[in-house]
């Protein structure tokens, strides 16, 4: 993902897609938030799936990347990448969040970690392997398959934006297994 600074333009989904691909997380391109329902960027048309193509093609093939960004009206829609066997994620509720930004643990390994702003959830992203079970009250195992929004993506004015950047956790994920276990020792904690 490149540097964002102040004063710097937020890159637009295009260059953002491709450098998610280059990190070697798969990417589609995503449906735009229009009327309160996601739709086709070209048509205004509701789509039922936010996924502009089967998510089972999401890639990290930047020439296909780069083609698919290229369709006419295409340029700006959002980007999503889909858990599958290099990328997962947990989907972690706001009193936890805050408590996982403050370990010394998560402090010294981050991994990115994005949301919704006004939104009372934030989504870690891992490497598998995924935990088989996780007892939480405050996060769970987002499954297989499922599309996620990256920034520079819009839910309709509500922005995707990044609490701790790519960069900032050395553009590296930590192992999905490592995050549960400290999940879990602070629901333990909080019993």
């Amino acid at each position: 993902m490149p540097s964002i600074t102040p004063g710097t333009p937020a890159p637009t989904t295009s260059q953002a897609a491709l450098s998610y691909a280059e990190l070697g997380w798969p990417v589609l391109p995503g449906a735009v938030w229009h009327d309160g329902h996601f739709a086709d960027p070209v048509s205004g048309l509701p789509v039922t799936n936010p996924c502009l193509r089967p998510s089972e093609e999401a890639t990290t093939d930047v020439a296909l990347v780069r083609e698919w960004w290229a369709t006419p009206g295409w340029r700006e829609v959002n980007v999503l990448t889909v858990t599958c066997s290099t990328l997962g994620a947990f989907a972690v509720a706001e009193p936890l969040v805050m408590a996982l930004a403050d370990d010394p643990w998560f402090t010294a390994l981050p991994t990115p970690v994005l949301a919704f702003p006004n939104m009372p959830i934030a989504y870690f992203l891992v490497r598998p392997p995924m935990p088989a079970v996780l007892v939480s009250n405050n996060a769970w195992v987002v499954d297989a398959g499922m599309p996620v929004p990256l920034p520079p993506s819009h839910i309709d004015t509500t922005p995707v934006i990044w609490l701790v950047i790519p960069q900032q956790a050395g553009n590296v994920l930590i192992p999905g297994d490592a995050l549960a276990d400290l999940i879990q020792s602070y629901e333990r904690q909080s019993a």
